[in-house]
């Protein structure tokens, strides 16, 4: 994304949104019903590692990025900054919480409660984001998006695939990874983006489309996957 925004000349909030939109994003919301679609719930526990890798990557990495890109930030990037955005980041709370917590207490009596507010998770996120989805003037982003979407769907799966035959990775693990690699862009990314006043537009038009073209692309990489792996 570096190389492409420097050839367009754009500036670095638009990079920083395309940084966000294709490299630092959660898969979970349509990753998991696929995941489990393709290869059986027992895989499950793969893609929630891929998953968590991604969004510490987005808790960290991202937030840098976001700063980067935020015009009312003009003071750079400093340390403390930086700490103070990433502890109160709300998903990056509740999800050290739940890594603590589930050491040393027993929340196998919340869980029917937690599945039940879970289940209305991925429609609310998605149904939100139909809601901001703007056509209107999208052929002026089409270029970015078409990048990103290339990148997202195609280049990063085929990425994955090549290191899985380098390094001999098979069986589950390397299917659910590249699959992983083929998910959309999805919500946190979207929220970051929102948070640091970057292309909110931009980044609503590829979670829309992606979640669109990836059913057509992830049954492609399925079937991909079973000739090399």
């Amino acid at each position: 994304m570096e190389l492409y925004c420097r050839y367009k000349g754009y500036s670095q909030r638009s990079r920083s949104t395309l940084e966000l939109s294709s490299a630092y994003s959660n898969t979970s919301f349509i990753g998991f019903p696929l995941i489990i679609a393709y290869y059986g719930e027992q895989n499950l526990s793969i893609a929630i590692i891929c998953d968590q890798v991604n969004f510490m990557l987005l808790s960290t990495v991202g937030i840098i990025c976001a700063i980067k890109g935020d015009r009312s930030n003009n003071e750079g990037i400093k340390v403390g900054a930086l700490l103070i955005r990433l502890v109160t980041f709300p998903p990056f709370i509740a999800c050290i919480l739940a890594l603590v917590l589930a050491q040393y207490v027993d929340l196998s009596v919340t869980e029917p409660f937690f599945d039940k507010i879970a289940s209305t998770v991925a429609p609310l996120a998605l149904f939100s984001v139909g809601l901001q989805l703007q056509f209107k003037g999208m052929k002026r982003e089409i270029s970015q998006i078409s990048m990103t979407l290339l990148y997202k769907l195609m280049l990063a799966p085929a990425i994955v695939l090549i290191a899985a035959l380098l390094l001999n990775v098979k069986g589950d693990i390397a299917r659910v990874s590249i699959m992983e690699a083929a998910m959309p862009t999805l919500i946190t990314a979207s929220m970051v983006v929102q948070q640091f006043r970057l292309n909110t537009k931009l980044i609503n038009l590829i979670i829309g489309l992606g979640i669109i073209l990836s059913l057509l692309t992830t049954a492609i990489w399925s079937y991909i996957i079973s000739i090399f792996i």
